[in-house]
């Protein structure tokens, strides 16, 4: 039995597209960065904010608003001679309420996308913008099809 609803929950998912996360309902978001990247450039970073904080604004999603949830990015490296292996994570936490009996408050992923690059030193940023610029537009159409 536990076979047959796992196959239905998955057939479901892949023949109307829902997925894992929802975004219905996001109005405000707040932008946070996590940069474990020893040699990207400043510039960089301030770059990944702006395209963050502008897809927010295009998306009509209102940001440094007080007690929002938080659009995080993180960017983590593990470094091999002049080659680069970045993880990259977009994610959305925010508190939201069980459904449990007692109701509880908790805090809660309820958005998380990743990718993974290999780069070498010469490409490093140029490469990092363009994992950022696929997960961001993952994001967006995630809240586009939620709208809907």
């Amino acid at each position: 039995m536990i076979k047959i609803s796992a196959l239905f929950l998955f057939a479901s998912v892949y023949l109307y597209g829902a997925g894992f996360w929802n975004l219905s309902g996001l109005q405000k978001a707040n932008v946070y960065i996590q940069n474990e990247v020893n040699y990207l450039h400043a510039n960089t970073t301030k770059s990944i904010k702006i395209k963050m904080l502008k897809m927010l604004k295009n998306a009509s999603i209102m940001t440094n608003q007080q007690d929002s949830p938080t659009l995080m990015l993180s960017l983590k490296e593990l470094e091999n001679d002049e080659t680069h292996y970045i993880y990259i994570k977009l994610a959305l936490g925010e508190e939201v309420q069980t459904f449990r009996e007692d109701k509880a408050k908790a805090f809660a992923l309820t958005y998380d996308a990743n990718d993974f690059i290999e780069v070498d030193s010469d490409e490093l940023d140029s490469e990092i913008l363009e994992s950022v610029d696929f997960l961001l537009s993952q994001f967006v159409e995630q809240f586009e099809d939620d709208r809907e």
